[in-house]
Parts: structure tokens; C-alpha cells; sequence
């Protein structure tokens, strides 16, 4: 029952992800940047022989959540340097460890092109990555101990 529950969470967790994604980007890159970071979290899996298929939920959210914080100085010199690092300190804090900040440098980097919003306006990023990862940090701190 418990595996069932986790897979419902993560699919919700998923499909909100994205849909917080295709707020700000075309369809198109959406689906890139779901395939390339995934990719990424399967290749480590293999590699450290470690699960960590729900670290691209948690770095796609953190992400979000470091353009809502940093939104004021988004005109700033280094302000995508700022929000990958603040990405890697976000992920970090869900998914202690030393595989989380290097892998959610790792699928940032490659996912950049198509992470970068095309049409750039002054509005300000949407609450729904916060919420979502508030979500996450609520079933790693709570359930999935």
C-alpha cells in the first residue's frame, strides 16, 4: 500500500510540476526539459546504484522557487548563476546528501537552452513551484522517512 501511495504522490507531484513548467514555456521545452533531466536522474541511478528518480521533481521546484525569491534582482549581473546555485541549495535541503546539489547542477546545465523563458516580461513567477515544493518537503520530512 505504501509503494501504491508513493507512486500516486509522485505522479500528482509530476503532472503538477510540469504543469507549472508549461505556465512559463512552450509546450515544446516542457517536454525537453522533463526528458533530459529524468534522463540524467536514470543515467545516476545506474551509476551510483542509487535511487533518486524524484530528484527532477524536487530540482524543477526548486528552481521555480529560487526565480520567485530572486525575481527583484532578476536586471542584476549573474542572476541565472544565482538561481542555479540557489537551486542546488534548495535541493540539497530535501534531498540531503552529496549527490543532490552535484545532480541538480548536472540537469541544469544540459536543460538551460530550453529552461530559459522566450518571452520575457516583468511579470512575476507563479507561487504554484512554492506549493509544490512545500508538497515535497512534507512527504520527505513526514512520510518517506
Amino acid at each position: 500500500m505504501n509503494s501504491a501511495l508513493e507512486a500516486v504522490f509522485f505522479a500528482f507531484a509530476g503532472v503538477l510540476t510540469l504543469a507549472s513548467l508549461w505556465r512559463e514555456l512552450h509546450l515544446q521545452h516542457v517536454i525537453t526539459v522533463a526528458a533530459i533531466t529524468f534522463a540524467i536522474s536514470a543515467l545516476a541511478s545506474w551509476v551510483f546504484n542509487e535511487f533518486c528518480w524524484w530528484l527532477p521533481l524536487i530540482v524543477l521546484n526548486s528552481r521555480g522557487v529560487s526565480r520567485l525569491v530572486l525575481f527583484k534582482w532578476r536586471e542584476r549581473p549573474y542572476y541565472g548563476w544565482w538561481i542555479m546555485g540557489l537551486t542546488c541549495v534548495l535541493s540539497t535541503l530535501l534531498a540531503p546528501g552529496w549527490i543532490a546539489p552535484a545532480l541538480a547542477l548536472v540537469m541544469q546545465l544540459p536543460a538551460l537552452p530550453w529552461l530559459i523563458k522566450r518571452r520575457p516580461d516583468a511579470e512575476a513567477p507563479t507561487y504554484f513551484p512554492f506549493v509544490n515544493w512545500v508538497l515535497l518537503a512534507l512527504w520527505m520530512l513526514f512520510v518517506r522517512t
